[in-house]
């Protein structure tokens, strides 16, 4: 019996030794030694686990107060303002080249007329996931935006979303896929100036 005990005893020991390896295992990586580096501004907290390291990331951007939009209302151009938050991962290889990166933004804001004073505030929610075909190299595969990426609304309820899936050639930047309502795509990409005519009427 007690040789038994001692071999179970052994076991346990071993068992115990293997399920705490993979958490001893982890090492910490300086970011500014992968390809390319995570910016100084993603927080990025880098780690050693097995073939591949991971760093994960949270930021927020500086905020964006009456900027030019881009939309125009009666040939006067709407100011927007944007607040932006980030958190996600990137992936790398053993030897620190990048493979993929996987972040969720969090943003919310306002398009006001500035002859009016009109404004509709937006938010938008999304996830981005992009898959390098080159490891290293940002500017290779295809990246995929799914989610909301824009909700305009006013006290009285919704008067435009902007949502669905959108893939897009990272090396081209255009669209390989696209699938839901996507008003913003339609009207700064796709030249249909009717497209946030809902947008126009709520800032009239």
């Amino acid at each position: 019996m007690t040789n038994r005990v001692a071999k179970a005893v052994a076991i346990c020991a071993v068992a115990t030794v293997s399920l705490a390896s993979p958490a001893a295992a982890r090492e910490s990586v300086d970011p500014t030694q992968l390809n390319p580096p995570p910016p100084d501004f993603f927080n990025a907290e880098c780690t050693r686990t097995g073939e591949h390291i991971t760093c994960t990331l949270a930021f927020d951007d500086p905020p964006i107060v009456d900027e030019p939009s881009g939309v125009l209302c009666g040939g006067t151009e709407m100011l927007y303002s944007q607040t932006r938050s980030v958190v996600g991962k990137r992936i790398y290889s053993s030897s620190g080249d990048l493979l993929q990166r996987h972040f969720r933004e969090d943003l919310s804001g306002t398009l006001t007329n500035p002859v009016t004073g009109g404004s509709v505030a937006w938010i938008a929610q999304d996830t981005v996931l992009h898959d390098l075909a080159v490891p290293g190299d940002v500017a290779t595969g295809t990246i995929r935006f799914t989610g909301t990426p824009m909700r305009v609304f006013v006290d009285a309820g919704t008067i435009l979303v902007d949502a669905g899936l959108t893939v897009v050639d990272a090396a081209t930047e255009t669209a390989i896929t696209s699938n839901g309502p996507h008003r913003f795509d339609d009207y700064f990409v796709n030249g249909n100036a009717d497209a946030l005519d809902a947008v126009c009427d709520a800032l009239a």
